[in-house]
């Protein structure tokens, strides 16, 4: 038996065996990824690391008969040495701003000192350490981008679906990953750096552009999707969960367009960030591209059918005889409404809002607008639980153009798909040409959290285009009661439905 598990253990170890199977690996994602020419660089690189070792030889002998290359070499694994420790020091101590660059060139002064005299002990511990943080953050950060990623729900958007303190895990295969289109950026944060939402964690220096890789799936109805945020692009940061443009549209700031702008960035923080680091939202998929989508008392019909029912979907009631309101939602178990707490933000948010006896609340919510932020057609009022009909945007579909649907489609046309718009009496020119129709470029959706009272969604803000789609979200692996506190064991390792 003794000999069977060492014989197994060597052929496992073979030098060959590894790398056999990283060359089996490292091809399949180059062929996914639609980069196949690279396995002329990467492939002899495989050989040679576990089988060839002519690379290693060849830095040896250099190390030892050249005084230039052990300095070039020194400099080079202190540089590194001084970023994972001096990030680490970093972040437990100081904020990111100037301090950082005088803990890099401390920590680098000090292991460039180390690599040329005395490799104390303590130096190689640590350096064991930062080539193993640097190895797995590789590793992590590659899965992060083309297979799953965590999040935690912030917000009760989505309940009874998901609560706040969710933990959820995003699969990026379910749709086809997306190819990084900011890819200079801090590990393992989305937009801003650590302890300090001020400071963003990436540089557009270098962008690409949208592409996603293969996959068999695509998003359906009632899928529940994580996304960017569509109008995400201008945050204030002092508010980061109101949209930039609702500023824009509120009177409180000024008569004009261009007045609130100049208030607005006279008085707040205003940061403009990239698509792919637009914040993260989750929301249910209840409109496909080239749906036609009716919200009817609370409930959506796309293309005449009433929505499949959504297990956890609750609304906010008013009761007339209590004088309070009270929010509904179903009992899991059997199936059956039941009574459920409402928070304090949530009675402030409906402070303003219609109230009927027993009946769903029909207005927006407090501080925000209905698309298509003008009225829809002369004498029709949408409310939340009352909207449409709205087409949903199809990529190969062609409209008419008139300034009725304009407010619907505008953005779409203007801020996703990168043209110019202009208006010259009923005239409207695309790119400075005039025109009586448009083919979208793209697929878009729209999207509604389960908790249809209590969550900002495209009936305020629009569509999510198909390149704002990050991954399906799939399990909860861990939850957390933020307001109490505790574990909830109950919806630990549940799927999201």
């Amino acid at each position: 038996m003794k000999n069977i598990i060492s014989s197994l253990k060597n052929f496992f170890a073979h030098p060959w065996f590894m790398a056999i199977v990283v060359a089996i690996i490292v091809s399949l994602f180059a062929i996914w990824y639609g980069a196949w020419w690279s396995l002329i660089i990467v492939l002899p690189i495989v050989y040679d690391y576990y089988v060839g070792g002519n690379i290693k030889r060849l830095h040896n002998k250099l190390y030892e008969k050249y005084r230039w290359y052990q300095v070039v070499w020194a400099v080079w694994c202190a540089a590194v040495f001084a970023l994972v420790v001096g990030v680490i020091v970093h972040m437990l101590l100081f904020r990111w701003e100037k301090p950082f660059l005088i803990t890099f060139a401390v920590v680098m002064a000090v292991a460039l000192w180390s690599e040329l005299k005395n490799q104390s002990k303590i130096y190689l511990w640590i350096y064991g350490w930062v080539h193993a943080i640097i190895f797995a953050t590789v590793v992590a950060t590659l899965i992060q981008l083309y297979w799953f990623q965590m999040f935690v729900i912030p917000t009760g958007s989505m309940e009874s679906t998901l609560l706040a303190g969710d933990y959820i895990l995003v699969n990026k295969v379910s749709y086809g990953p997306r190819v990084p289109m900011t890819p200079l950026s801090f590990p393992f944060v989305h937009n801003t750096m650590p302890m300090n939402p001020a400071k963003a964690s990436f540089t557009t220096s270098w962008q690409r552009d949208y592409r996603r890789l293969a996959t068999c799936g695509e998003v359906k109805r009632n899928d529940v999707v994580v996304f960017n945020f569509p109008e995400g692009d201008t945050v204030v940061l002092e508010m980061p969960a109101m949209s930039y443009y609702e500023f824009l549209r509120d009177a409180r700031f000024g008569k004009t367009v261009a007045e609130r702008r100049k208030n607005v960035a006279d008085n707040f923080t205003v940061v403009a960030r990239p698509l792919d680091k637009k914040e993260n939202y989750i929301k249910r998929c209840v409109g496909i591209p080239g749906d036609s989508l009716q919200i009817v008392d609370g409930a959506v019909y796309h293309n005449g059918e009433r929505e499949a029912f959504v297990p956890k979907r609750q609304y906010i009631y008013y009761n007339e005889y209590t004088a309070k309101p009270i929010k509904i939602g179903i009992d899991n178990a059997t199936g059956e409404y039941m009574e459920l707490p409402v928070t304090d933000d949530e009675l402030v948010a409906y402070a303003d809002t219609t109230r009927y006896k027993l009946k769903k609340i029909g207005g927006a919510i407090s501080g925000s607008t209905l698309i298509p932020h003008t009225t829809p057609a002369k004498g029709q009022r949408w409310t939340i639980d009352d909207m449409g009909p709205i087409w949903v945007p199809k990529a190969g579909a062609t409209i008419e153009l008139n300034a009725e649907n304009m407010a619907m489609y505008g953005r779409c046309i203007e801020v996703y798909e990168n043209h110019t718009v202009e208006y010259r009496g009923d005239e409207i020119l695309v790119d400075g040409v005039p025109v009586t129709t448009y083919t979208f470029l793209q697929d878009y959706y729209f999207m509604m959290g389960d908790n249809r009272h209590g969550s900002l969604d495209s009936r305020f803000w629009g569509f999510v285009p198909e390149d704002h789609i990050v991954g399906k979200a799939s399990y909860i692996w861990f939850s957390v009661d933020p307001v109490q506190g505790g574990i909830r064991w109950d919806r630990i390792f549940t799927s999201i439905e």
